[in-house]
């Protein structure tokens, strides 16, 4: 029966790209598997920054503290208010920042004291799809091999593998994301067609 690939799996595959020998878990305590579970979880966390349709969420509510201040969860990767609030924001000291009228407090855009934000998170290897799974671990191999052992030979080897996972990742993302030339099916990025009225005002 097949099996979801595992971060063991993950790990293995990596090891292999050099040479080395599988290991039967990640609590062996040699410095080289240590490595390359590190690698591992780096390009990991580093591919879903990109934000993909499976670790994006749009309008998600984050509840106001005592403070009127947004706590940002651990894994959260990126946070940003919706198109078209004219608010710019961002992440410090663990919160998340109004760089726009320069302040911690988003009681003004509260609504039932929460606020509504776009989100990006970062999941555990075995909770990502198996299409970016793919990408993650033959990456994380090729950049491994070129910080291990220095094999020139065996990072270009692995390139083409890489662009064809990556190509097999944007697939995943075609498919589940359902995007068009009008948009995706959260009504993002809807294409405006030429409208002169929009265009050439007379005074």
């Amino acid at each position: 029966m097949a099996l979801q690939t595992t971060k063991l799996d993950g790990v293995n595959i990596v090891l292999s790209n050099i040479g080395q020998s599988p290991v039967v878990n990640l609590v062996s305590g040699n410095p080289i598997v240590e490595m390359a579970e590190l690698t591992l979880d780096e390009i990991s966390r580093t591919v879903q920054a990109e934000g993909w349709i499976f670790n994006t969420e749009y309008s998600y509510p984050l509840k106001l503290n005592t403070d009127n201040q947004i706590v940002l969860p651990g894994n959260m990767l990126q946070c940003d208010l919706p198109v078209g609030s004219g608010i710019s924001v961002q992440r410090r000291q663990g919160k998340l920042y109004n760089r726009t009228d320069h302040t911690y407090d988003f009681s003004a855009q509260a609504s039932d004291n929460k606020v509504a934000v776009d989100v990006t998170w970062v999941f555990e290897f075995e909770d990502i799809p198996e299409a970016i799974k793919n990408y993650v671990v033959i990456r994380a191999a090729n950049v491994f091999a070129g910080r291990a052992v220095g094999s020139a030979e065996a990072v270009k080897f692995g390139q083409q593998e890489e662009t064809l996972a990556r190509a097999g990742a944007l697939e995943y993302e075609t498919q589940q994301g359902d995007y068009n030339i009008f948009g995706d099916s959260q009504g993002l990025n809807t294409y405006n067609s030429y409208r002169p009225r929009s265009t050439v005002y007379r005074y």
